[in-house]
């Protein structure tokens, strides 16, 4: 009975060991690849965001899982939007 105990703790060890070894790897991954994409402005990945933030249309920030098409979409449509809504404005008189 002993011994089947101590065989699940080192299984849970171990599992536990790769699983935070993987998160790791994932991350460096996630930094590595992401640096030079080319968005139309540059893009901060951010763990605790849930949308798109832009800071005065020059950087936006992202939620760090999304992929490089959600981002190149959010910035697309966000580019989209202020261009048409510059445009139909009412000029002031």
């Amino acid at each position: 009975m002993l011994a089947a105990f101590s065989v699940s703790s080192n299984l849970f060890v171990w599992v536990a060991l790769l699983l935070a070894l993987w998160i790791a790897g994932y991350f460096l991954y996630r930094f590595a690849m992401t640096r030079r994409k080319d968005f139309g402005m540059p893009v901060r990945r951010r763990l605790l965001r849930r949308g798109m933030h832009i800071e005065r249309d020059e950087v936006a920030e992202v939620p760090f899982w999304w992929t490089d098409l959600q981002v190149q979409r959010a910035v697309t449509t966000h580019w989209r939007h202020s261009l048409r809504t510059t445009f139909l404005q009412k000029p002031e008189a």
